[in-house]
C-alpha cells in the first residue's frame, strides 16, 4: 500500500493523497470504466443478437401467416379512383315489325252463315204454309227454289223452299219469293245474286 499521512480535522479524518496514489486512483477509475464500457457493449451486442434473432424469426412468421391465409379468396381491390367494371346481361326480344309496315288481317270466310241460319231466317220472314229444307244439291240445280202446286215439283198445293247454299242473300230471296207466288209481294230474288266471292262459294253447292 502506498504511505498516507493523516492528520485529525474536527471530528473526522482527512486523508492525504501523495501524487503516487492520486495516480493509482486514476488507473482504478479508468479501469472501472474501461469494465463498465465493456459491459454496456456485452448488453448493446446481446440486445443486437435479439433484434437480429428477431428480424430472422419475424420473416418466418410472416411467411406462415401468408401461407395460412393463400387458402382463403383473395379479393381484388381496385385502385383508388379507378372505376370498377359493371357487368351487364342483355337479353334477345323480338324484332319489332318494320317501321310503317302494313298489318293485313286475314281474310274473313266468304259465308259464314250455316243451314241452321238459313232456316232460322225462312221460319221468320216467308209466306205461311211453306214448309223448309236446306243441303247441298236441294234445289234442283239452283241455289234455292220456292215452289207452290206445280206438278212433278211440288204437286197438290204442296209449299215448299230448298235452300242449296245458305248464303244470305240466297234465302232472304226465297223467302221474299215466298209472297210472291201466294200474290202478296212482288218481284223474284230482289235481294240480288250475291257478290262474285259468294257465287264462287255457292256454286259447287248447287
Amino acid at each position: 500500500m502506498c504511505p498516507v499521512n493523516t492528520s485529525a480535522v474536527g471530528m473526522g479524518w482527512r486523508s492525504k493523497v501523495t501524487p503516487r496514489a492520486r495516480a493509482s486512483r486514476g488507473w482504478r477509475a479508468s479501469a472501472t470504466f474501461v469494465a463498465q464500457a465493456a459491459l454496456l457493449v456485452g448488453v448493446t451486442i446481446g440486445l443486437s443478437g435479439n433484434t437480429t434473432s428477431l428480424q430472422v424469426v419475424a420473416p418466418a412468421t410472416r411467411v406462415l401467416a401468408a401461407q395460412a391465409t393463400h387458402s382463403r379468396p383473395v379479393k381484388s381491390v381496385a385502385p383508388i379512383g379507378a372505376t370498377a367494371p359493371v357487368r351487364t346481361t342483355t337479353s334477345t326480344a323480338a324484332p319489332p315489325p318494320p317501321s310503317g309496315a302494313e298489318i293485313v288481317p286475314l281474310p274473313l270466310p266468304v259465308v259464314t252463315t250455316t243451314c241452321a241460319d238459313a232456316l232460322a231466317y225462312l221460319a221468320a220472314h216467308q209466306a205461311p204454309g211453306f214448309v223448309d229444307s236446306c243441303g247441298d244439291g236441294s234445289a234442283l240445280g239452283h241455289l234455292g227454289y220456292t215452289c207452290w202446286n206445280i206438278a212433278g215439283r211440288c204437286p197438290n198445293g204442296a209449299k215448299i223452299i230448298h235452300i242449296a247454299c245458305p248464303a244470305p242473300f240466297v234465302y232472304m230471296n226465297e223467302a221474299h219469293n215466298s209472297w210472291t207466288l201466294i200474290g202478296q209481294g212482288s218481284g223474284i230474288d230482289t235481294y240480288g245474286q250475291g257478290t262474285a266471292a259468294e257465287q264462287a262459294f255457292c256454286n259447287p253447292r248447287r
